[in-house]
């Protein structure tokens, strides 16, 4: 994608293993014209074979639009803040909360004058739901209508506890940053929607990124070899300066890394990803997390397996 070529995605339609077995047995008997005492050996053998038939179809239509183009849905958001931290999810998955812009790897920050601006505000406000998420300050929450499994409702829950000093100065600057208002007593409840205009002070609105928006800010994190400037998209002047932690690293060599978790031949180079680099690490799977909850469950089974019978 950071070379304008083609995306292509594939996913599997049927695998099929097919199963074979032969048996054969053979006798020896040496220097039976010899003697008149010899010995027969019993060789018998057997062997199995295994011919995994795996059919992969393109992604395209209506299947490529909703998997890779949709809008992540809130409710995946939600599920993912229930097991990720917030300060990963919120950046790759979100843009923008309650009206407040994240321009993770801008590929035009000029485009809005205020980008850079509207960028911190997202840092700090997903820094402080980071914060109230690891003190379990801050709940969320999937619910599903019982008389319809489609229907889900999702909430996140204020507890307002502790009552210390340090709690009360994020879950303020978390109601005031988005425009909301907590109960004075006990816990407060906010929806979570998806959605591009802020609703009321009781609801969250999450403006979230297709799978596709995803990977093309991603790709701007390639290291691109000097050779291959020209064919690729530049990254943005100043992009290194650019304020907070780097989600994503993709490196470049002319040879084959040794200590890579994953890594690709690309246009005569090798793209790879550190496999002490943690951050990058992480990031990369939770892109694969997000890419299979958008893509649902299989239509096409599971596995396949079929044993031939001979007479």
């Amino acid at each position: 994608m950071r070379f304008l070529d083609r995306p292509v995605f594939l996913s599997v339609t049927s695998m099929t293993s097919n199963l074979s077995f032969q048996t054969e047995i053979s006798t020896s008997t040496p220097d039976v014209l010899k003697s008149t005492a010899f010995t027969t050996t019993v060789n018998p053998s057997l062997t199995w074979k295994d011919n995994p038939t795996i059919t992969y179809e393109e992604l395209t239509g209506a299947e490529y639009v909703t998997q890779m183009l949709s809008p992540i849905p809130a409710e995946t958001i939600v599920l993912l803040l229930q097991s990720w931290p917030a300060d990963m999810v919120l950046p790759l998955a979100v843009n923008e909360i309650n009206n407040i812009n994240n321009n993770w790897n801008p590929i035009n920050p000029n485009l809005n004058a205020n980008a850079e601006e509207e960028h911190n505000r997202f840092n700090a406000i997903t820094k402080v739901i980071d914060q109230l998420d690891a003190q379990r300050t801050l709940e969320w929450s999937v619910t599903r209508d019982a008389s319809n499994t489609n229907i889900t409702t999702e909430i996140a829950i204020l507890l307002n506890r502790p009552e210390d000093a340090k709690t009360k100065e994020l879950t303020d600057a978390l109601v005031s940053d988005l425009g909301l208002k907590k109960a004075k007593v006990g816990t407060t409840k906010f929806s979570v929607e998806y959605g591009l205009q802020i609703r009321d002070e009781s609801t969250i609105v999450f403006g979230t990124r297709s799978v596709q928006d995803i990977m093309s800010f991603a790709s701007m994190d390639v290291d691109v070899p000097e050779e291959l400037t020209s064919i690729a998209l530049s990254r943005t002047v100043g992009w290194s300066d650019r304020n907070g932690y780097r989600l994503l690293h993709i490196y470049s060599s002319s040879s084959k890394p040794n200590h890579a978790s994953v890594a690709i031949p690309y246009k005569g180079y090798w793209f790879y990803i550190k496999d002490d680099d943690l951050q990058s690490k992480a990031t990369f799977l939770l892109m694969q997390v997000l890419m299979g909850m958008q893509s649902g469950a299989s239509s096409s089974g599971g596995p396949v397996l079929t044993i031939p019978v001979s007479g």
